[in-house]
């Protein structure tokens, strides 16, 4: 939904942008007024003064910067939103472990929108300063971010009544194993409180995490629950070796270089119950040794070669095919009526902005309304003027006319009691309607999509291919 909120949106013709920047956003610092809100509403319950989880606090801009020890010690990479950490962290599937904010919960969950994203992202691509004003922005993120300014981000206290694994009782482990583990750079830690069950995370120890690192796991392989193996320089000999690791229940093993053979030695963790293979070389070949995990309750091929055909087959492996069938063509035949139905609103928008447009040229004004120029404020020339949001505005001169003409929402401000033209905002107010009744009919077409999308994901385990391709959608 957000997606398509965001697709249509940039139809919206620059006058309605125009007039969403009435208000003085532009002058607003992006930090104080925009990110340090929305990790406020969303981040700091986990990464604040009272929790810091990965020894990460987001509640001041100090401890911004410092970063974290599971973040790494920059969380963002100034001019650079791509290799930022944080833009990594909150662009995972919701459910991958490792997306921010975690999915706790279904009802209480807060996720960055569209719009947040799009002015993080803005903002980090211009070098991620404090001082950086909302005019400084492109046109496209200063939509956002005045929609986040008319939508700002409110906290949703989660009922979060942790849903704690069911984890089997086992030995504590050896202590110097642990100390060794933790010695080579390696997060290793108890899954839950009051439980001898390990967590290991070696994915931030990247390429030089390699297969004779899992030798340091050995000595905890009766403890060893979950493992994150995810962007390490691990091959399909060290996932031979994992097979060792009989209770692992969870496995990371997104960007890295195995290939289809690792999956028969994965095949052997008959515990396992999620398994992340995100941006790896693995192709449908693949499935026909992930069927004997009977165990399996979530899989993420996203960025593989794995197709949806595949993916579907391997599905039917766990559960009534039949009864899978007919639920994958009642949402198949929804997703059509869904696309025409886009595809209708979308032009009924389109000859509303075409409208719109025109209006905003046509004007009943014989005369300048404004004596000042709206950009020096000096006595305006009667004859050299714009017509803008159908009215007439003078300028002193040429110059002052094309600096107006390339952005008018500047100076709208400035032109002294300005009001668009009747003709023009009743065009402006019909967009608005048309697309508040689009958004209404798109989301109620989407919430009747989720329903039959949640009774496939309690089919059999739940297939990720990404938010494009989803054999079971959110």
């Amino acid at each position: 939904m957000k997606f398509i909120t965001l697709l249509f949106s940039t139809c919206i013709c620059l006058s309605s942008f125009y007039l969403s920047a009435e208000k003085n956003y532009l002058s607003e610092k992006i930090y104080d007024s925009l990110i340090q809100p929305i990790f406020t509403a969303k981040c700091v319950e986990c990464h604040g003064a009272n929790k810091s989880k990965g020894k990460l606090k987001l509640h001041t801009k100090n401890d911004f910067l410092k970063g974290g020890s599971g973040a790494g010690s920059e969380i963002i990479v100034k001019g650079s939103a791509d290799d930022s950490e944080l833009i990594y962290r909150i662009t995972l599937p919701t459910d991958n472990d490792e997306a921010m904010p975690p999915m706790e919960d279904k009802e209480h969950y807060n996720p960055i929108t569209t719009e947040e994203l799009i002015v993080m992202k803005e903002w980090i691509k211009l070098g991620a300063s404090f001082d950086l004003l909302v005019s400084d922005l492109n046109k496209e993120s200063v939509k956002s971010a005045i929609h986040v300014f008319k939508n700002m981000p409110k906290k949703i206290i989660s009922k979060s009544i942790a849903l704690q694994p069911k984890l089997p009782s086992v030995s504590k482990a050896d202590p110097i194993a642990l100390e060794k583990i933790r010695k080579a750079g390696i997060l290793v830690m108890p899954i839950a409180q009051n439980t001898n069950a390990i967590y290991v995370n070696a994915s931030y120890s990247g390429k030089d995490f390699t297969d004779s690192s899992l030798k340091l796991l050995e000595p905890i392989s009766n403890q060893l629950l979950w493992i994150n193996l995810a962007r390490t320089g691990i091959t399909d000999k060290g996932v031979a070796s994992l097979s060792n690791h009989k209770l692992l229940t969870r496995l990371h093993l997104e960007n890295t270089a195995i290939s289809d053979s690792a999956t028969i030695h994965i095949s052997k963790l008959q515990n396992l119950e999620y398994l992340n293979l995100y941006g790896t070389n693995l192709s449908d070949a693949t499935f026909k040794n992930l069927k004997k995990l009977k165990k399996l309750k979530k899989i993420f091929l996203w960025k593989t070669k794995m197709t949806k055909t595949g993916a579907e087959d391997f599905k039917k492996h766990f559960v009534n095919g039949s009864m899978h069938d007919s639920l994958t063509a009642q949402k198949n035949s929804m997703q059509n009526s869904f696309n025409n139905l886009v595809y209708r609103e979308q032009e009924k928008i389109k000859k509303l902005e075409t409208i719109t447009k025109k209006l905003a040229l046509e004007t009943r004004d014989k005369q300048n309304i404004n004596e000042s120029c709206p950009v020096t404020q000096k006595k305006a020339n009667p004859n050299i003027f714009s017509l803008f949001e159908g009215r007439r505005v003078g300028f002193c001169c040429d110059k002052c006319k094309l600096k107006f003409d390339k952005d008018g929402a500047v100076f709208r401000n400035k032109i002294v009691g300005f009001s668009a033209s009747d003709a023009y905002k009743k065009a402006y107010d019909n967009l608005l309607n048309a697309q508040s009744s689009m958004d209404q009919s798109i989301e109620k077409a989407n919430s009747e999509i989720r329903a039959v999308s949640i009774k496939l994901k309690n089919m059999g385990p739940e297939i990720n291919l990404g938010w494009q391709e989803n054999v079971v959608s959110n």
